[in-house]
């Protein structure tokens, strides 16, 4: 009986060491505010091209490498002079959630099937444009004028 005393004290030594030393590790970590771009659309105020654009957008997190964003299920999208296209089929993308204190670049291209494809336009934008309203930037390049519509949400 002596040994079985001495064992159940012993754990529950152990087991109290063990919650006091993850209690303070847990008080030491700062957690990471996340929030998430979602974007709602973009509007062509002026195409780059004589009748209309084949518009894509790409992302790039903190400088890194662009990848493509949207259309997601084709190489472009056609966009013209007062054309509107939402853009909540990319709303699922890893690279739209970022910390408060990341940004992500957004850069809008016109596909080119004979030469270098045209920027018409990037904006960058931060964790730190958190809220419930719906922001708008300006996209300009090769004569293009669009209008990005989004929302920083904090998740």
């Amino acid at each position: 009986m002596t040994i079985r005393r001495v064992t159940a004290f012993a754990l529950t030594g152990a087991l109290a060491l063990t919650s006091l030393v993850g209690a303070a590790g847990a008080a030491q970590a700062d957690p990471v505010d996340y929030v998430q771009i979602r974007l709602v659309d973009l509007y062509c105020g002026d195409e780059s091209e004589g009748d209309h654009d084949e518009a894509y957008l790409n992302i790039a997190a903190n400088g890194g490498k662009a990848v493509k964003l949207w259309p997601a299920k084709a190489s472009y999208q056609t966009m013209g002079t007062g054309y509107r296209r939402t853009l909540d089929e990319s709303n699922g993308n890893a690279l739209l959630i970022l910390g408060k204190t990341e940004s992500r670049t957004l850069s809008l291209w016109d596909y080119d099937s004979t030469s270098s494809d045209d920027r018409l336009g990037s904006v960058t934008i931060t964790g730190n444009e958190f809220g419930a309203e719906t922001q708008y930037r300006v996209l300009e390049g090769s004569g293009g004028v669009y209008t990005i519509a989004y929302q920083v949400i904090d998740i």
